[in-house]
């Protein structure tokens, strides 16, 4: 007797949706792994808004390369841009923040407090870009 093969539902298990809608984790201190308390919610790599972020970065670039091309030189990018755009690219991964606060207030998130934040820690940057990267986060539920 043949049995009847499940049918994988693309509607069901749309990555681009869940890494839209955000994964939220706790930031831990580098190191030692001890819990701070503070939680982040990121987009994901699929994420429609990070796509197209790093689209526009990307034709940015490329942009800059040919500008250079043209005038006969190599385009390098400085430790500084590199850093720029390090932080803009896990600033647009983030939707939101709870239990982050400065010298005992806490702090809302805005996209120009995080640019700050991010430039300042670091480790809150790398600890974001790699939840965002990873794909079991955004399962779809």
């Amino acid at each position: 007797m043949a049995t009847k093969s499940k049918l994988f539902d693309l509607s069901k298990n749309d990555v681009s949706k869940s890494a839209e809608a955000g994964f939220e984790f706790e930031l831990v201190m580098p190191g030692s792994g001890e819990s701070t308390g503070a939680f982040v919610t990121v987009r994901g790599d699929q994420s429609p808004v990070v796509k197209q972020y790093a689209k526009k970065a990307y034709n940015e670039y490329q942009m800059q390369v040919q500008a250079s091309k043209r005038k006969n030189k190599d385009y390098e990018i400085s430790l500084d841009e590199a850093e720029e755009m390090a932080i803009d690219s896990a600033v647009v991964r983030v939707i939101s923040w709870r239990g982050i606060a400065n010298e005992g207030a806490e702090v809302a998130f805005t996209k120009e407090v995080a640019a700050v934040i991010l430039k300042d820690h670091s480790w809150i940057r790398e600890q974001i870009m790699e939840e965002s990267q990873l794909a079991f986060n955004f399962r779809p539920k």
